[in-house]
């Protein structure tokens, strides 16, 4: 009888190949684990990095702006731009306000002050690096240098240098010259208006200011009324307004781009007071500027009796600024004036800048600091800081000529113009005080600085 062989026992995968399918998934497993993790990871870091820059000024401009064929944000090969009449371009910084210009492709942001920021002749060359303007904005060896300049807090923890060159206009064509230049502060140049559609766009305030470039005969440029390009001689008394470049990345504490709601960079403890404003009795300054513990100050109105505005002379016979003449606004301000303030015990003796600017003294800034009156209270010269671009028809102290009778009155569009000094003028004085003995407020126009 034969014996049944017994069947073997079949497997579906034979030992080696069960052990091969098993480490083969426990290594896909693993691998998907690993690019899962790190897809993850890196989703997650992307989500983070577009919230953290959208807490940015660069951020939250190109997170707000969606890019436009008409009017709005634009792209082109250095970055994003601003086309047109644009109402969420405002950022505010230092006390003051400004638009935005463009984005560059570094994340950097260009902007250009809302307003004047002051008004005086271009100087004697039309070149920028040579003019009064370059010498205003930046400061350099020479004494007296970076009126503006001194007005930013901690400028190298906020600023980066802007590029810019001395382009000519030619047959409505921006011809942009193979020299760069680089500074922290400029002011606007040709090609960024005509880039932002010139009198159609945002840059058109409906005043008179310069721009940095020439025409084709070596003529200056500026912006008229209008918001039209056109050519001028260096000794014209026209606005500035300033340009610079912020950082890449800084920090934004609060805004939408909106006048009333501006982006608002934070400067944490780099904080500064120009521009603040100061409640002394019953009336409201502003800080033109702050050196050494002292504050320089301009009234934010117009000497008033009761409501209406006091209009005066500035002298019966010349533009000298000269306290010992009883019958010269410069005395009326140090007696009568003086001794209506209330606190008048607070204020400070200064030294006043009165040079002459004129066709026999030179029309260069520097030329202000060659004489001096020291009084407690003065007026604007010519090349101060206009932390109120609205206040018009007012005396500035500095004369056009030391036996003439003409002064140098200040108009909103932008214009400074001579006038005969026995004409009568509205008063804008300057004053200065300690800086410490402000114990109050926040030198907002809301909750301004105080002494209690």
């Amino acid at each position: 009888m034969s014996k049944k062989k017994k069947k073997k026992k079949r497997h579906l995968f034979g030992k080696k190949e069960f052990l091969f399918n098993f480490f083969s998934l426990l290594a896909m497993i693993l691998v998907a684990l690993y690019f899962g993790g790190r897809s993850f990871y890196y989703y997650s870091k992307q989500t983070m990095n577009k919230k953290i820059e959208a807490q940015t000024l660069n951020g939250l401009i190109i997170q707000n702006n969606p890019l436009s064929e008409a009017d709005g944000f634009h792209q082109d090969k250095e970055g994003y731009y601003f086309k047109g009449n644009v109402s969420n371009n405002y950022v505010s910084f230092a006390n003051r306000l400004f638009r935005i210009i463009r984005v560059n492709s570094d994340n950097t942001v260009k902007v250009v002050s809302e307003d004047l920021v002051a008004s005086f002749p271009w100087g004697e060359k039309s070149s920028y690096q040579n003019s009064n303007i370059q010498s205003w904005l930046m400061k350099t060896a020479q004494e007296h240098s970076g009126v503006y300049y001194q007005t930013i807090p901690s400028i190298d923890k906020f600023l980066v240098k802007t590029t810019y060159t001395e382009d000519v206009l030619k047959d409505n064509r921006v011809i942009t010259t193979k020299k760069n230049y680089q500074e922290y502060i400029t002011t606007l140049s040709i090609d960024d208006y005509i880039l932002a559609n010139g009198k159609s766009s945002y840059l058109n305030i409906g005043k008179i200011f310069y721009l940095l470039g020439l025409n084709s005969d070596k003529e200056n440029l500026y912006v008229e009324e209008d918001g039209s390009i056109q050519s001028c001689d260096s000794l014209s008394g026209y606005g500035v307004r300033v340009v610079f470049t912020f950082k890449n990345n800084l920090s934004v504490s609060s805004g939408d781009g909106t006048k009333e709601n501006p982006y608002i960079i934070s400067q944490g403890e780099d904080t500064n007071t120009v521009g603040s404003y100061v409640q002394l009795g019953n009336d409201v300054w502003r800080v033109i500027s702050e050196e050494s513990n002292v504050l320089k100050l301009q009234l934010n109105n117009y000497i008033l009796t009761g409501k209406s505005i006091v209009h005066l002379p500035y002298s019966e016979y010349n533009s000298i600024f000269d306290v010992s003449d009883r019958k010269s606004l410069a005395a009326i301000l140090n007696t009568t004036y003086l001794t209506s303030l209330p606190y008048a015990d607070i204020l400070l003796e200064m030294d006043f800048a009165v040079g002459e600017i004129s066709d026999d003294a030179g029309y260069s800034y520097f030329n202000i600091y060659k004489n001096k009156v020291s009084s407690k209270i003065g007026l604007l010269n010519i090349y101060d800081f206009h932390v109120n671009a609205e206040l018009e028809d007012y005396y500035h102290l500095n004369t056009t000529s030391e036996v003439g009778s003409m002064g140098y009155v200040y108009y909103k569009n932008g214009l400074l113009k001579e006038v005969d000094v026995r004409e009568s003028k509205q008063i804008v004085p300057v004053v200065s005080i300690k800086r410490d003995i402000l114990k109050s407020g926040d030198g907002t126009e809301s909750n301004p600085y105080k002494m209690g």
